[in-house]
């Protein structure tokens, strides 16, 4: 399984000097798996992530798009109109998300595309597009196999299916194939104005676990259940937006996290990596730099001794390699101008980032 972040900001994209390390777009996240049919791309939201990514898939000859709502916020659906697919007859375009007092992402779509909001009517590009709205996410699964195709069910059927043996699911095409070669998705609601979705994804041929935290409130505690949906996670990606400072000081309230927590979490369920994301649009690239290492430093105090990334648009995560993450991180790290160090003992490994000193922004002139 690989993840490729196409957009890790949140609220509103951003663009400048300031921004080029970490990028603007907002959130966008494409799932890679051998699990997933050919000629299908399977996504996270649509922020403004989504847009570039439209045309590499265009480009790919893709037919058929699965994109998984989070929530609704307009920076988790501002790239939707602008991809090119939803203008093109014969590609496919399914679409699934919360739905809750009435709305979901059918709804949703038909506010957007509607003058004079956007120039093109609803009623225009409806052709090939499917919709499951869920009012209940966590009594729901999803299940993709290479054949088999993709299969939205009930918790308890899937329960019945997993229980026989060999444990085998029965799909669309009413072909039954081994849950062990497919990949399930299971839901857990956020901490998050509005309905809201965490999702995790479990490759079976592998075994490895991606979990999506976006735009989830800190807690006191952990529930049960969530703790269990987050449990043993590969990577757990989770939303960071503002430091611990600005949150106890203006943000407390608004639907998001901070570095610290998100490290107790990640330490509480198990989780072998943390990926940071969502970061705020008032946030230079030095600014995120600052959450990274506030995230370090609580990870010491806390005996955490999972790696630590900063989501960056464009960057994937192989899980392949995601024992040579912080590697790679220092390696990106020290090409842009900054001074990093590395320590490790009895398999703990601590990257620690400064901003030069001498560190001064320079604008970027191309002669023409």
């Amino acid at each position: 399984m690989k993840v490729k972040m196409r957009g890790t900001r949140g609220s509103v994209p951003v663009a400048g000097l300031s921004h080029i390390y970490f990028g603007g777009n907002t959130t966008c996240v494409q799932i890679e798996s051998q699990c997933i049919p050919d000629k299908s791309w399977l996504l996270v939201d649509t922020g403004t992530g989504a847009i570039p990514l439209g045309r590499e898939a265009l480009a790919a000859g893709i037919k058929d798009l699965r994109v998984l709502f989070t929530h609704y916020h307009h920076d988790h659906t501002q790239g939707l109109l602008l991809m090119p697919q939803l203008y093109i007859p014969g590609i496919k375009y399914y679409f699934y998300g919360p739905k809750e007092n009435g709305i979901g992402p059918s709804e949703v779509l038909q506010t957007l595309a509607k003058p004079p909001l956007h120039p093109v009517d609803y009623a225009e590009v409806a052709r090939d597009l499917w919709f499951k709205g869920m009012e209940h996410p966590s009594k729901m699964v999803m299940v993709i196999h290479p054949e088999g195709g993709y299969k939205l069910m009930e918790v308890d059927e899937f329960s019945i299916d997993n229980g026989k043996d060999p444990a085998q699911v029965k799909m669309g095409n009413n072909a039954k194939y081994p849950i062990k070669d497919c990949l399930v998705i299971r839901m857990h609601r956020s901490n998050h104005p509005e309905r809201t979705i965490c999702y995790r994804f479990e490759e079976g041929p592998t075994g490895k676990v991606f979990v999506f935290l976006t735009d989830h409130e800190n807690t006191d505690g952990i529930p049960a259940k969530l703790r269990e949906h987050l449990a043993n996670a590969d990577l757990l990606v989770m939303d960071s937006q503002y430091s611990r400072n600005r949150y106890d000081k203006q943000t407390a309230g608004f639907g998001h996290g901070t570095p610290d927590y998100c490290v107790r979490v990640a330490h509480l369920v198990g989780a072998k990596c943390l990926g940071l994301t969502h970061h705020d649009p008032n946030a230079s690239d030095h600014d995120i730099w600052d959450i990274g290492v506030e995230a370090q430093k609580y990870a010491m105090q806390i005996g955490y001794q999972g790696e630590i990334l900063l989501c960056r648009d464009y960057v994937s995560a192989d899980f392949k390699t995601l024992d040579r993450a912080l590697q790679a991180i220092a390696s990106l790290a020290h090409e842009a101008g900054y001074e990093e160090s590395m320590e490790g003992s009895d398999g703990f490994v601590q990257l620690t980032i400064k901003q030069p000193k001498d560190f001064v922004e320079q604008e970027t002139s191309i002669a023409v």
